[in-house]
């Protein structure tokens, strides 16, 4: 730890890099996480409806209209009515979508709290509450385990965040 010339203590510098890193990377995955929590909302929302046209009296009904030849559309309609409940059933595409939400909201949370402490990287308590907010992010990186790394992704938002900040940087 430094002292700052007006008495007070400052983190060093590579804890004041920790810091800087720590916000980039907690808004990186605050933005991964929405975005997967949107594609598993859209999982979801497809494979309810057609599992829902698939399933229901209308199709029955076309069906009951096609010439002979057509005879196979509705055991392979049954079947894939099955299959679309069976994905449902085994992706838990709305289980994962609320978890994920819920990940983005807690990634974000630290991203604050860590914008936080960078706005106050002298308060005598900063290298207490960076050792804090180091042990947040290391329990959401493991709850975050459950999800997949898509590498191109997290290279989008962590485009998207490093831009963010280039321009906030030089305003």
């Amino acid at each position: 730890m430094k002292w700052h010339p007006l008495g007070h203590t400052m983190l060093s510098e590579l804890q004041q890099q920790r810091v800087w890193e720590g916000w980039l990377s907690a808004e990186i995955r605050a933005n991964y996480f929405a975005d997967l929590a949107g594609v598993y909302h859209r999982r979801q929302r497809w494979s309810t409806w057609l599992t829902l046209v698939a399933s229901s009296g209308a199709a029955a009904a076309v069906l009951s209209k096609l010439p002979p030849e057509w005879g196979w559309a509705a055991p392979v309609l049954a079947l894939a009515t099955a299959a679309l409940s069976l994905y449902s059933l085994v992706t838990q595409n709305q289980k994962s979508a609320m978890d994920s939400a819920d990940l983005h909201h807690r990634w974000n949370k630290l991203a604050n709290e860590y914008w936080r402490l960078w706005d106050s990287m002298y308060a005598t308590e900063a290298a207490d509450q960076l050792a804090k907010l180091e042990e947040v992010g290391e329990e959401l990186s493991k709850v975050g385990t459950s999800f997949p790394a898509e590498r191109r992704r997290l290279l989008r938002w962590q485009d998207h965040v490093e831009r963010q900040h280039h321009l906030v940087a030089q305003a």
